[in-house]
Order: structure tokens, then sequence, then C-alpha cells
């Protein structure tokens, strides 16, 4: 692990500090109890994952910056028996919370001199990993999902479910010795979980930035050596927002992985940073499902899709009935794949809705597929507008949003419309640029480019991005929807309303 700031972690270190901190939790905890980790990206917090699935524990992430009715409901939930914190901050915000949740026994505080800081929980022995004898069903991690529409649901995945995982990145990338991949996402995502074992499997070293930044994102990718890239939700939107920098033409990067390309900015992506960019879709409770592959990069810019179904998983795309629905016609994902999550905790009712007698995994996102099998995602099953009779794709309206020169990010929610029913409203993040001008230019923008009835009625300017969910989605049910706010530009009226 070779961390932005030059603290570099070995193979070595890393199982020797996971030895040891999984002979104390052996000690204090039985098989099966639940591990919460608070922290940032630092090494101790894969220390702790390591040493509680060792231990036979399952680790729960908890995002740092969660507020205090998030986190109970994630401790209470997971029946967490022991929280480890990275900040005397966090720590007291876990004692606090201990106090109504009989559950939590424990909350550690990570100790200064990384990657040492759990050494002061030492029992003397180390637990020797090679000697472990663990079901591979066992549960390892619980990761909440986004909980955009309600609560987070805890998603329960296994051993099993990390080697299909890694296999699967590691077969269709490639990964070598001399390769670096860059972790440019927090470590209480998953994603930087499967990183980190792909590059352990190929003793290809990970580089990790301590927290995203557009500045030091280059930067970071030249004086390490970075050979593959991995981005999420608007990070691509970001850079690109950036001034050009010869950094971006002098590095050592092949390839580019991200979730969702911006069609409309594809070819943009390819041509500024010299490189290779190839979409892939996968949700926390499957691991990857679909992605295009490398051999057709070039052929697939400023397309938008989302690739082919991977080797070892199936599809179908059916209507609100469950019957297929032909090339060209959309209808909702449902994948079916080998060690994909357990089920959700405590949630038998959502699991069986999840996951059907067929063992088919009911995703909730809208997909099409056209003649020759490649798959073009349309929206959230629930993310529509129904504006005068019509449902309008959100996910359809955001794309065309982005395509903006100045549009970094854009949400699109109902409004309440006594005439038609639900508005289009868009809440667009535009960072530094002048909103002086721009509600009659993106008025105008998006005239040309789509159909009249699904054209933004109310148009919001923010010049600070959007709250997001840990999956860097945009957080809707954190942003103002249902009725038009003060100040909201009416592109029917050419006005404020």
């Amino acid at each position: 692990m070779i961390f932005e700031d030059g603290t570099r972690v070995s193979a070595g270190t890393l199982l020797a500090r996971s030895e040891e901190f999984a002979a104390y939790l052996s000690e204090n905890l039985r098989q099966g109890s639940v591990v919460a980790v608070m922290g940032a990206n630092r090494a101790e917090f894969m220390v702790a994952w390591f040493a509680s699935v060792g231990a036979g524990c399952a680790v729960v992430a908890l995002n740092p910056q969660a507020g205090s009715h998030d986190l109970e409901h994630v401790l209470r939930d997971s029946s967490a028996t022991l929280a480890i914190a990275d900040s005397k901050e966090s720590q007291e915000v876990l004692e606090r919370l201990s106090e109504d949740l009989p559950k939590l026994e424990h909350v550690l505080l990570m100790g200064e001199g990384e990657p040492d800081g759990l050494t002061g929980y030492e029992t003397g022995e180390r637990l020797d990993f090679r000697e472990l004898d663990l079901d591979p069903d066992t549960i390892t991690n619980i990761y909440y999902t986004s909980g955009t529409t309600g609560p987070p649901k805890g998603c329960m995945v296994n051993h099993r479910y990390w080697k299909r995982l890694v296999d699967s990145y590691l077969e269709e990338r490639g990964l070598g010795e001399d390769d670096r991949i860059l972790c440019c996402l927090k470590f209480f995502y998953n994603d930087p979980s499967w990183q980190l074992l792909a590059s352990l499997s190929a003793g290809a070293p990970l580089v990790i930035m301590r927290k995203f930044s557009v500045s030091r994102f280059w930067r970071v990718v030249n004086d390490n050596g970075v050979t593959q890239l991995f981005t999420i939700g608007s990070i691509p939107a970001l850079l690109l927002s950036a001034p050009a920098s010869p950094l971006e033409r002098q590095h050592s990067v092949r390839f580019g992985v991200q979730v969702a390309i911006d069609a409309e900015r594809h070819r943009e992506m390819v041509e500024r940073w010299g490189v290779p960019w190839v979409d892939s879709y996968g949700l926390t409770e499957t691991g990857g499902l679909v992605s295009v592959p490398l051999a057709d990069a070039e052929a697939m810019i400023g397309r938008g899709t989302m690739g082919r179904p991977r080797k070892d998983v199936e599809i179908r795309l059916v209507d609100e009935s469950g019957a297929d629905m032909p090339a060209g016609k959309p209808g909702e994902l449902l994948a079916r794949v080998p060690d994909m999550m357990v089920g959700y905790l405590n949630r038998p009712d959502a699991t069986k809705a999840a996951i059907d007698e067929e063992n088919w995994f009911h995703t909730g996102d809208v997909v099409r597929a056209d003649e020759d099998g490649w798959l073009y995602f349309s929206g959230r099953k629930k993310d529509i507008v129904r504006r005068a009779g019509e449902n309008i794709s959100a996910s359809e309206v955001e794309e065309v949003l982005r395509g903006h020169p100045q549009v970094i990010d854009a949400a699109v929610v109902p409004v309440a419309d006594e005439l038609k029913g639900e508005e289009i409203l868009a809440h667009l993040y535009v960072g530094e640029a002048s909103t002086e001008a721009l509600p009659e230019d993106v008025a105008g923008f998006c005239t040309d480019k789509l159909a009249r009835h699904k054209l933004p009625r109310y148009l919001i300017f923010r010049h600070e991005d959007f709250p997001r969910t840990p999956s860097m989605r945009i957080a809707k049910n954190k942003i103002e929807h249902g009725t038009v706010p003060d100040g909201a530009w009416d592109c029917e009226q050419a006005e404020v309303v």
C-alpha cells in the first residue's frame, strides 16, 4: 500500500499487524460478532478488516461524516459489539451512542504511527491466518445501502463474494506486478477493499489517495506510476472542470474504468487524458455485472453503453408482468450471478423482494439492449417524473444536462403542479461558473436535445457539490423536491420564481 504522502505498508507488515489485532479480537469477541470501523483512508482501517474477518467477525464500515441518527441506525441494526474510531471526535460520538446501545460494549481508538495504530491492543500473540479454517460462507462485511428512499439496509456478503469480484477483475482487466491501481475512493466504500485484494493477489502495489482531490489527482498518478484507474460518480466531470495540466498526459496509465460514463463527454475524456476509458456496471449486492471489454474501448466511445454481461452473469430485461422485453425496448434488469450477497440483515421481506425463487436479483434499474446485446441504462424504476400522464426518466434528462459545458452534475426531481400533476425541477451543480446568463443558455441547450415534454420546467443552480451517498450517487432525498423552491428559474416564464 503506497499512500500519496509517502507512507508505505508492505504485505508482510499488513499481515503481521492484522494477525496481532486478530488475536486481541479473538480473546474479546465471539465468532459471528460485528465490528464497526469508522475512519479515514489509513492502513489501520484495512488491518481492522483483515483482523476481524480472521477472528470470524463481520465488519460494518461507518462513514466518518455521517450524522448521529444514521450512525445509531447502522450500529443498532447491525448489533455491533465493538467499534473502532480513528479520531478522538469519532470516538466521543461512538461512546455517546453506546449509552443507548447495550450491545456496543467496546469503543477503541486508533493510535498514532501508521500502520501501528492498533498495536496498543496487542496480546503478545498472533493469530496465524494460514492455520485458520474459515467457512467461505461466513459473513465478512455488512454494507449499508445508499438509503435514498428509506433507512439503509445492511447488505451481507461473504468470502465467496470477494473471491468472485477479485477473480473477475483480474481475468477481465489484467493486473501484473508492474501495474499499480489508483484508489481514490474512501475506504468505507466496498471498492477499495476489492482493489486491495486484487493488488495482493497480483503482487501489485495499490496507490492510495487520503481523499479525492481534483488538484492532487494527476500529481499522485504521475508520482506513483499508476497504470490503472477506477472512478465512480462525478469524478471525471470534476477533473474535466479543472484547467488542463501537462501532468494529464505525462502519466503511465494504460486505461481507466468509470462506472456510468457520460456519453456526451466520453470522447473528451479519452482525448484530454490520452487513454481509453470503458464503462462498468454493478451493485453492492451483486458485484460487477456488466462491462465494456478493453478491446471494444475505441468502438464504444460516446455510445453510452454499460457493456455486455460478464461471462458468469445471466441477465433478463422484463416488464411489470415479468415478460422478457425484445431488443430496443426497456425493462427492469434482472441478474443471476454466483456468489452475490447473502441477503439484507434483519430484512427477510426485502431480501425476498430483491431475490426471487429462481435466484434472479431485481436491480430496480431500467435497461434496454440493442440488437448486438449491448446494454444501455435508462433510469431507476422508481426515479421518474409523471408529467401530464407521461413517464419521464430522470436519468435521461440528467444525462443531457450534464452535457452542458458549465454543468458538472445534475439531479432531476419532481415537483407538484396543478395542471400537469408533476413538473421537472433540475438542480445543477456548476462549480464557480457565473450563473448570470446560464438559465436561458441551459434552457436553450435542452430544447435542442430533448423532446418538448421532457424539458425541465424549473432550474436551480448551486455552487457546492450535492450531498452524496457512499456510492457517490446524489442523495436526492437530501435536496429540495416536491415543491418549487424560491429562487428557481422558470423556463416557461423566463423569470425567477
